[in-house]
């Protein structure tokens, strides 16, 4: 092997170049690297086993060439180097950051312990099962929809608002029975209260039952 051939295989061993064109249908990228376009090669995902990744380069993303015994065209592309063109999205040392392109970002202070998703249009979370929303206090800022029976154990208060509070369709109420799974029925007594008086047992002074449909609070 000549002096020209060994120098070119060991120069191409490691190339630092930028992305310069991406086929995700194979999926393949071109790396622009000195004065030369490679052919289409293989990208570096972050797991590609049991558990799979997809996060795909994008053109003018600075990146490594790796090519074993330095045959270019066997290379793969380790994406991810910041440069002056693209830099990172943060310079703290507490922070894991990622920042997409419609300017979404998700941001974790790992010394603050605040998870921090802003800039996104919608989010679905699909469990097969079940849900376990675990804190002591949960904030919503906006209109809250319910699409199935809500069912509360501790109670409810509130404030109605401007519109004050509606309910379309029927309100039936009876004594309070905690229906717990795996907990013993217990009876909580129950009453509805209208600022102070008590709807079951209330009478009216002065106002004389007459005929089998008035008369005293039914209990």
């Amino acid at each position: 092997m000549d002096i020209a051939t060994l120098s070119r295989l060991l120069e191409n061993l490691i190339r630092v170049g930028t992305i310069h064109s991406v086929d995700l249908s194979k999926p393949r990228v071109r790396v622009e690297t000195g004065r030369i376009v490679t052919d289409w090669l293989r990208w570096i995902e972050d797991r590609a086993g049991e558990t799979t990744t997809w996060n795909p380069p994008t053109i003018g993303e600075q990146c490594i060439i790796l090519s074993p015994s330095g045959v270019l065209e066997q290379g793969v592309v380790l994406r991810g180097l910041p440069s002056d063109v693209i830099d990172t999205p943060s310079r703290s040392p507490v922070e894991h950051v990622v920042k997409f392109p419609d300017g979404a970002t998700f941001t974790y202070d790992h010394d603050a312990g605040h998870l921090s998703i802003t800039g996104i249009k919608t989010a679905i979370i699909v469990a097969e099962e079940s849900i376990t929303h675990d804190t002591p206090l949960t904030h919503l800022t906006g209109k809250c929809v319910i699409d199935d029976l809500l069912t509360y154990n501790n109670g409810l208060a509130g404030y109605g608002g401007g519109n004050g509070s509606a309910i379309k369709g029927d309100l039936r109420h009876r004594d309070g029975v905690l229906e717990q799974q795996n907990v013993a029925q217990t009876n909580t007594g129950g009453s509805i209260t209208d600022n102070g008086i008590t709807l079951h047992t209330h009478r009216h002074e002065g106002v004389y039952p007459g005929g089998d449909t008035s008369g005293g609070p039914v209990a």
